[in-house]
């Protein structure tokens, strides 16, 4: 999102930006506009008040809707174009711009327009079927209690799909939806969701520096049960090899317990130290066990000439081809990974190879001036 609005207006064009008013938000000229920010909560730090108005704006958040209506009345947009806006902002914005008569576009980071917990994984960890919530019936999320392993919060997440989709019918609300990846876009088809355009729009990075190989590989992201990190530290047990783990999550204080010597944990990084990482890495790995929608980490590595062993899984295989820009390893598969760690380590040349190949495809098919060209021709269509 925030390269999007760097490279419009280095393109000539007015970005007005609209938010909550999260303590971790980046500075915005905008920001007297934002909606204030209530966490739903899962720590008992919110009074039952809070919890109930926080559950309140899942459905419709009015106060989100009249600093929105200001702000569409002062910019005057052409278009509006919303990325993650559901269980803070609420649909509310987008009623507030179809009543002003301004197209709106959707970019989809995630499956939440057809899972009610977002990932398409059920609570123990396993792969979700992607019609599994398909006809308006989200039953599925409160039986398998996929939001955090609770019934009241998958409960309550079923009940918002269903007034989503079901009364504000949701698709009429967006013009035109944008997806990363055409996997993402194939689960929507595969769920009925007719009601609008899809449009399949890669993302993208800039080229970076490239640096000289070390004797080490990275894993960039979220420790969490989905990104498959336990499987890659087993993997790089066996192997043999150094593995650097950049990232915070649930499961950061359980791994660095129980990972052996090999394994180091740097915590979360600044962008440009992840950039350095890779940079001077083997490769990265991307070990994921859900359907990623179009992970940046893949296409990061691959702008700094660094190859990736990743997952076939979701819409990773459309950014590595596998014995070309990297290997792709079935997911959860440690004798895969093993073996994919090992084959890098023991050839460079093959290493470098895939790195080169890895950063001309980024420069010839997930570039910024491709996206930007993509994003001006959505937005002229939903204009017309």
């Amino acid at each position: 999102m925030f390269d999007e609005i760097a490279w419009l207006e280095a393109a000539g064009h007015a970005v007005a930006h609209f938010s909550t008013s999260h303590p971790m938000n980046q500075p915005s000229p905008w920001s007297d506009y934002f909606a204030p920010y209530l966490e739903l909560g899962v720590d008992g730090r919110l009074s039952a008040g809070e919890k109930a108005l926080a559950a309140a704006r899942l459905f419709y958040n009015r106060e989100a809707a009249r600093r929105f209506a200001r702000l569409i009345d002062d910019f005057r947009p052409d278009v509006v174009h919303v990325h993650g806006i559901h269980r803070q902002l609420s649909p509310s914005i987008l009623m507030v711009a179809r009543r002003k008569g301004v197209p709106v576009v959707q970019t989809l980071h995630d499956y939440h327009v057809v899972c009610p917990a977002d990932l398409l994984l059920l609570d123990e960890g396993t792969v979700c079927e992607p019609q599994r919530c398909r006809g308006l019936n989200y039953l599925p999320c409160v039986r398998y209690r996929c939001m955090r392993g609770n019934t009241a919060a998958s409960a309550l997440s079923a009940l918002e799909m269903y007034w989503r989709n079901r009364v504000l019918n949701y698709p009429a609300l967006v013009d035109t939806f944008i997806s990363p990846s055409a996997f993402l876009a194939s689960v929507l088809d595969k769920n009925g969701w007719r009601g609008r355009p899809v449009r399949v729009l890669p993302n993208a990075v800039p080229l970076g520096e490239v640096g000289e190989a070390g004797d080490y590989f990275v894993y960039a992201g979220r420790l969490s049960r989905e990104k498959g990190v336990p499987a890659v530290i087993a993997a790089a047990a066996q192997a043999g090899v150094e593995l650097v783990v950049a990232g915070e999550g649930p499961l950061g204080e359980r791994l660095r317990a129980t990972a052996p010597a090999n394994v180091r944990f740097t915590g979360r990084l600044p962008g440009e130290q992840v950039d350095e990482l890779l940079r001077h890495a083997l490769a990265a790995v991307v070990p994921s066990e859900w359907f990623e929608n179009a992970p940046l980490a893949v296409l990061e590595a691959m702008a700094v000439g660094r190859p990736v062993i990743a997952a076939r899984i979701g819409g990773i295989p459309e950014l590595v081809r596998d014995g070309v820009d990297g290997i792709l390893v079935e997911p959860g598969d440690v004798g895969g990974f093993v073996q994919a760690l090992r084959r890098l380590h023991a050839d460079r040349s093959m290493a470098d190879s895939m790195g080169a190949a890895a950063r001309q495809r980024v420069g010839e098919a997930f570039s910024p001036a491709m996206h930007l060209e993509g994003l001006l021709a959505t937005y002229q269509a939903v204009r017309r």
